[in-house]
């Protein structure tokens, strides 16, 4: 039985692609049966990583299919740089700084048009200029990176200036939906006098290890091999 044509296209650039950008690119690509009885298809149409880009051909005709995503994804697990998925065709790959210009010029060609998602999974805060300068442009932005939330407050106000293209859900919580819960019950009209709670799965599953007796720096190398962990441990433990 033929698919439906999907109703809406949403072009995405994924930025970063460690650990967890891996997993939204599998996750997108295994989850195509249910988008397409949504009628919605999520055409990837950039990934970057923190030294380069890997862009479609025509990122206003097609994305990278999902061969080359499960590809992209074998290559960065082994440690290979996006350059070394050329030879697979319909592909650019530019080196910074030069990509974070291409990324937008991707947010100024598709901004206010179709539309264009910006995903950062990276961990770093080197990518607030250019997150703000696709709101402004008309994107979205979704963060699993918490470090643009964290820059100064000026930058922050920039960036989350038009609150509705921005969502931070998987920032904090450990994939709870806390920011969500606490916005509908303010929309509501209730208010909130107090919140108490260990909003870091990271740190919640160090305590509960720590409680069992284990020792620290056992518990802390596990899990970051477990993938609980931000790239640098110091990102969680001294903030």
């Amino acid at each position: 039985m033929p698919q439906a044509q999907a109703r809406s296209v949403l072009p995405v650039v994924l930025l970063g692609c460690g650990g967890v950008g891996r997993h939204l690119l599998r996750h997108i690509v295994s989850c195509r049966p249910l988008h397409a009885n949504q009628g919605v298809a999520i055409r990837v149409v950039g990934v970057a990583d923190s030294s380069s880009l890997l862009v479609a051909d025509d990122i206003r005709a097609s994305g990278l299919d999902d061969a080359l995503l499960s590809d992209l994804c074998a290559a960065k697990s082994a440690g290979s740089p996006l350059s070394s998925l050329l030879s697979r065709g319909h592909c650019q790959v530019f080196n910074k700084p030069e990509a974070m210009g291409k990324v937008i010029d991707a947010a100024t060609m598709l901004g206010r048009t179709t539309g264009l998602v910006l995903v950062d999974c990276s961990a770093t805060n080197d990518t607030v200029a250019v997150l703000t300068d696709a709101v402004n442009r008309g994107c979205c932005v979704v963060l699993a990176n918490k470090k643009p939330l964290t820059c100064h407050y000026e930058d922050y106000e920039k960036l989350t200036s038009h609150f509705r293209q921005i969502r931070f859900e998987s920032t904090v919580g450990a994939g709870l939906p806390v920011i969500a819960s606490v916005t509908r019950i303010i929309a509501s009209g209730d208010p909130i006098s107090r919140i108490v709670g260990s909003l870091s799965g990271t740190l919640g599953y160090v305590m509960s290890e720590l409680e069992d007796g284990k020792r620290f720096s056992e518990v802390v190398k596990t899990a970051k091999s477990l993938g609980y962990t931000e790239p640098s441990i110091k990102d969680i433990l001294l903030t």
